[in-house]
């Protein structure tokens, strides 16, 4: 396994054992919305990449015909700002689980106002201070994103002949308001928000894997084979010493039963 692979795997590794951190009020579902985010923006991010060459044919016909459906790049412009979107209750998500890790220190529940505080006292978590330092790539996604759902809806427009970009007028009178929005090419802008999340989502599992309960067992499936289910109770410091757990399905008529060191240590723990 790569580095990089070892690393992305971490914030999986976060989502799973943070279930059985118990500072965090239902933390099940807490993992769950946050797995389900990181897929809504997957899921996004092709979409938009997939209506691009959509919104392209449909200019080049209205070109030529001097008539089309203009269609295409109205559902380019909606797609755009919903991946936007997703990546911004992403980070919802997240900063509401960082402010339970860390209850006493009593941070804001949003992502952008508990930025601004780490920002502002380094000593709260001087890790994820640094990290959220590289956080540009977050206020472009709020910014956008803030104006398209409160006020008006931006549009797409045609910078030159190979790409298409966004436009829209700021309407609020918050004092970060940028003055205008304006994006010359949606599919760099799209890859290089994308490639910046994850890189973002990387560093967080790296370093909150090791804020959370290094030693609470959860149970994870360890074995599935025709329709049998097996089951161990293993602790985050375990899984990460390649430690076997606890078999938490010792009734069970698992076919490795009499070679699993996990069902080993529950027969024992149950004898003892």
């Amino acid at each position: 396994m790569s580095e990089k692979a070892k690393e992305d795997k971490k914030f999986e590794l976060f989502l799973i054992f943070m279930k059985g951190d118990t500072r965090v009020p239902d933390a099940f579902r807490w993992s769950l919305s946050i797995k389900s985010k990181v897929s809504a923006m997957e899921i996004l991010y092709k979409e938009v990449l997939a209506q691009l060459p959509k919104c392209s044919d449909e200019l080049k016909e209205i070109e030529k015909k001097g008539f089309g459906s203009a269609i295409e790049c109205p559902i380019l412009a909606i797609k755009y700002e919903v991946f936007l979107n997703s990546i911004y209750a992403l980070c919802e998500n997240l900063s509401r689980v960082v402010r339970y890790l860390y209850h006493s220190k009593k941070l804001p529940e949003s992502f952008r106002q508990q930025k601004s505080r780490f920002l502002k006292d380094l000593s709260l978590d001087s890790v994820y201070s640094n990290m959220l330092m590289a956080t540009s790539w977050y206020d472009e996604v709020r910014a956008i994103r803030t104006e398209a759902t409160h006020y008006l809806s931006g549009f797409i427009t045609i910078p030159s002949p190979t790409e298409l970009g966004y436009f829209n007028v700021p309407k609020s009178e918050r004092r970060d308001t940028p003055k205008g929005i304006l994006i010359n090419d949606v599919e760099k802008h799209i890859k290089r928000i994308y490639n910046d999340v994850f890189t973002f989502l990387s560093l967080f599992g790296n370093h909150f894997i090791t804020v959370i309960n290094q030693d609470t067992r959860v149970v994870l499936p360890c074995l599935v084979i025709s329709g049998l289910l097996g089951a161990k109770r293993i602790s985050l410091r375990e899984y990460l010493n390649n430690e076997s757990g606890m078999c938490y399905t010792i009734n069970s008529d698992c076919p490795k039963k009499d070679s699993c060191e996990a069902r080993r240590k529950a027969k024992k723990s149950k004898s003892t």
